[in-house]
């Protein structure tokens, strides 16, 4: 009887070692089929530096508290107000490690292009996102390819590029933040904000 209560002591004292300990657990990286986690990808990544410069388009970028992101540093950029519900409806979803638009999307792109071509002063920042799974350098890198192949579709409809801004999130911002295969479909996304001229500018 008592090894009995030895064993179960010792069992209940390993129960209790192994449900202790670190609280977050390291992230759970999963492969993307297809994807090399190890590669960066093509062009230059929209890294910020220490002053908040986005490497690479020259712009900076600035936080309010509310984590709402500016852009200032850009004479055509400054002084804009940020709309992110003018275009939500218009969100461009994208299949798994890929920066196509669907066509299924397009849409989405057409009505873009011609809210845009209704008032000259507006312009148009594209945000690109990804899921979680992937590092953070690919993914930040993916974002960027989202972005800009959503800017080409604009560029394609006869949108100037001095109207469009690219920036990639990569998994920073997830729309959904479960850990699901349909949280990762509302997060693999190209988001427009609407930039408009502060009154009297």
């Amino acid at each position: 009887m008592t090894s009995l209560k030895q064993v179960g002591l010792v069992l209940v004292a390993l129960m209790a070692a192994t449900s202790t300990g670190c609280k977050t657990k390291p992230k759970n990286i999963t492969p993307i089929p297809g994807g090399n986690s190890s590669v960066a990808g093509s062009g230059s990544l929209l890294g910020r530096d220490s002053s908040g410069t986005v490497n690479g388009g020259g712009d900076v970028v600035t936080v309010d508290q509310s984590g709402n992101i500016g852009l200032s540093g850009l004479d055509e950029f400054e002084n804009m107000l940020m709309d992110r519900d003018a275009l939500a409806a218009q969100t461009v979803y994208f299949e798994v490690d890929r920066s196509e638009i669907h066509p299924d999307d397009l849409g989405k792109v057409e009505a873009v292009a011609g809210i845009l071509a209704q008032d000259a002063q507006n312009k148009v920042l594209i945000e690109g996102h990804c899921d979680e799974r992937g590092t953070e350098e690919y993914n930040r890198a993916l974002g960027e390819r989202r972005a800009l192949s959503v800017r080409d579709a604009l560029s394609g409809l006869g949108v100037s590029a001095d109207r469009v801004r690219t920036m990639s999130f990569g998994e920073d911002r997830p729309a959904d933040p479960d850990l699901n295969d349909a949280a990762y479909s509302r997060n693999r996304r190209g988001e427009f904000v609407l930039l408009k001229p502060k009154p009297g500018s």
